[in-house]
């Protein structure tokens, strides 16, 4: 199956029943293939053209766009609306695409780009273009081209096929059991993989996706809750943690039909799991470890019976997770590597990164270890260990540990030079609203708490933390 037939399976099933809504507007399954079909007629003009461009924030012109793309059999190549110049042009160069879809905002911004040379085209007068032509499309084997968003300076081009993503998205089904009586509330951006994923999902079991905007209105995301009664919510865990500012009261009686909340493997803070696990009274959380390589190759389901509240959980279904290190020994912090028909075959146009692809298996760039009941606990990423004096830290451990501070909404920790021990650690804290945590009251914590070696010799309080739109701190920013 493709994307499309998921679909055309939801228009069998569930034609009259309304797929996506997005503020007021609503539109039915049948209604969406057919505004997908006409999309990709309208596409004739850049036949010739493998790759289109889609910028977009969420919408229901952005899944007809992005549907209408791959309809036509090509590939769409995914930008954030947020996207620099330079790494807009960096992206365009390497994916080699000539024609950007995108609003009419977004054209009057691009226009403004001097180093942009591509063709770009107003996706409302694609929508609403008349063609009665009838074009047979080629199918393609891959239906997407996204660029890490990266905590490093490069981001890489990563191409997904359509066969992954049905062995993606029936594992997703599968393990978290969504159900054409579902109601998902989605705040993510879909230009990401996470995002992509709930849609993916949606469209396959024929559940109603209801669109906002973006995470960042929690009163909104809050309402939506009641409004549309709403069985599922994708969040990233700074939203879920920041929710947990309001009164418990109020939390419960807006989750009290909530089954399911899936976020992803970002540092989800201990204490944030153990509240919604209280106040979900009929359902769980759950996370899943993944990387847009490698999609949900690993899924949490908090069980109340379950103590483990800092593991991504355990190997989906058909999807093989090891770990790498010089004891060979699955039970020792090492790299971690995954196989499975979820992971990519290597990279687009770079013959760096396809190294770290041997034999089927991804070198994800991450460290970890399994339990020996098979759960899978992140320690951070390879390149960002920091070396004191000859002793390996990583950063999670010390952020973890900080974070248990109260009066502390975010840190984030990393190396500087130093003349005798090479390195040593910052801190960059943010305050919560009204706290009057001092850094004296923060370093007499890591005495008591931390190795000496991981104490920070420095820290700083700041009002932002630089992090891509899933929460990973970007920390090529901080060095």
């Amino acid at each position: 199956m493709n994307l499309i037939d998921f679909l055309r399976k939801s228009v069998e099933n569930y034609g009259d029943k309304v797929a996506i809504i997005e503020n007021d507007k609503k539109i039915t399954f049948y209604q969406l293939h057919e505004e997908v079909k006409k999309f990709s007629n309208n596409l004739d003009v850049l036949n010739q053209e493998e790759i289109i461009s889609l910028i977009s924030e969420n919408s229901i012109s952005f899944i007809i766009a992005y549907l209408g793309i791959i309809n036509s059999g090509k590939i769409v190549h995914l930008i954030s609306p947020d996207i620099s110049e330079i790494n807009l042009f960096t992206q365009l160069k390497s994916s080699k695409s000539k024609n950007i879809i995108c609003n009419q905002l977004m054209k009057n911004k691009i226009s403004n780009f001097n180093s942009i040379k591509a063709t770009i085209f107003d996706i409302e007068e694609i929508l609403f273009k008349k063609n009665n032509k009838k074009i047979k499309f080629d199918t393609n084997e891959h239906a997407y081209l996204i660029y890490t968003s990266g905590t490093t300076s490069e981001p890489k081009g990563v191409i997904i096929s359509h066969s992954m993503i049905e062995f993606t998205t029936k594992n997703i089904v599968k393990v978290l059991d969504y159900s054409n009586s579902d109601t998902d509330l989605l705040p993510l951006p879909l230009n990401h993989s996470f995002g992509l994923g709930c849609l993916h999902t949606s469209l396959y079991v024929g559940s109603t996706l209801v669109l906002l905007k973006n995470a960042s209105n929690l009163e909104e995301i809050l309402e939506s809750l009641k409004k549309y009664k709403i069985t599922t919510l994708a969040a990233i865990p700074a939203t879920l943690t920041k929710i947990l500012n309001f009164e418990n009261e109020k939390i419960e009686d807006y989750f009290s039909q909530i089954r399911l909340i899936i976020t992803n493997s970002t540092a989800i803070p201990k204490k944030t799991v153990i509240q919604f696990k209280e106040i979900l009274k009929k359902g769980n959380l759950a996370t899943y470890y993944g990387l847009t390589e490698a999609s949900r190759s690993t899924f949490m389901i908090f069980d109340k019976n379950n103590h483990r509240e800092e593991s991504v959980g355990k190997c989906s279904p058909n999807v093989e997770i090891k770990i790498v290190n010089k004891e060979k020994n699955n039970l020792k912090l090492g790299d971690i590597y995954i196989k499975g028909e979820n992971v990519i075959k290597k990279y687009w146009n770079n013959i760096e990164a396809n190294k770290n692809i041997f034999e089927n298996w991804l070198k994800t760039g991450d460290t970890g270890y399994f339990d020996e009941e098979g759960y899978l606990f992140l320690n951070g990423r390879s390149d960002e260990i920091i070396n004191v004096g000859g002793e390996k830290v990583t950063p999670n451990e010390i952020e973890q540990t900080i974070k248990n501070i109260p009066g502390i909404d975010d840190v984030v920790a990393f190396g500087i030079k130093h003349e005798i021990f090479g390195q040593t650690i910052k801190l960059n804290v943010i305050k919560s609203k009204n706290s009057d945590i001092d850094k004296a009251q923060i370093l007499s914590y890591c005495m008591k708490n931390l190795e000496k070696f991981k104490i920070p010799s420095k820290i700083d309080f700041v009002k932002n933390i630089p992090k891509t739109d899933y929460g990973k701190v970007k920390r090529f920013m901080l060095k």
